[in-house]
């Protein structure tokens, strides 16, 4: 594997980043967490500091990550509170470490900021997230995926305990009764394959579009075999 090479942050994006915080900091609480701190700065070891991102914890009952230009990433509290193991979580702030490595912020519009001037927090925060969802694809969340397992490696981590995250997600969708989350649309039992018919596949892209991920009995799979494919299998 070959050390990350992050983007270099340009002086619009810092000023985006520190202009999306306030606005977070404004309307929920948020937190600095030694053990989230002592997680980003071993995934982050072999940065130099300019290139390093800042993890900040926001108090939501929501269970997500997310992050935007700029250089900080946001868990949860709710998250954290499912991330029983620390692999776990160092799988999650690695996903959206990842979305900078490979360059998926350029698709963000700068020209959110100016437009949101004058909204009320709440809603710059769901269109922040729904605007991520939007531009960063399966594909693309996908190979967050995988370059966040390659960072957990690298820091010395289990891969096979970063996958518990699936198991946590998948009973927090069960709880709130999301079985397409987990399982998909249902189409067929070999939706998936290539010799699935070409309606099933569509339905299949416009879903998938729809969520912004692949389920996740199907992202946890897809890991697997990229586990086994590089031969970190057990």
């Amino acid at each position: 594997m070959t050390d990350p090479s992050p983007p270099e942050l340009s002086e619009s994006d810092i000023q985006f980043g520190e202009w999306f915080r306030e606005q977070i900091a404004k309307a929920f609480v948020v937190k600095r967490s030694e053990w989230v701190d002592s997680i980003a700065a071993r995934l982050q070891s072999r940065r130099l500091a300019a290139e390093q991102r800042t993890v900040i914890v926001v108090l939501l009952s929501d269970m997500t990550a997310f992050t935007a230009p700029g250089q900080y990433i946001y868990v949860t509290g709710r998250l954290m509170e499912y991330c029983y193991g620390e692999a776990a979580l160092a799988f999650t702030i690695g996903h959206e470490l990842a979305h900078h490595d490979l360059g998926h912020l350029e698709y963000f519009p700068r020209w959110f900021r100016d437009v949101a001037a004058n909204w009320i927090t709440e809603l710059i925060f769901l269109v922040v997230h729904g605007v991520q969802h939007f531009f960063y694809s399966p594909e693309r969340e996908s190979a967050a995926d995988r370059h966040a397992l390659d960072l957990c490696i690298r820091a010395g981590y289990d891969p096979h305990d970063c996958l518990q995250l699936f198991d946590q997600l998948e009973a927090r969708l069960l709880d709130l009764g999301d079985i397409a989350g987990v399982y998909g649309p249902q189409e067929s039992d070999d939706e998936l394959l290539p010799t699935a018919p070409l309606l099933t596949k569509l339905r299949m892209w416009a879903w998938q579009r729809t969520r912004g991920y692949l389920p996740v009995r199907d992202r946890r799979k897809a890991l697997e075999v990229y586990l086994a494919e590089r031969g970190a299998g057990r």
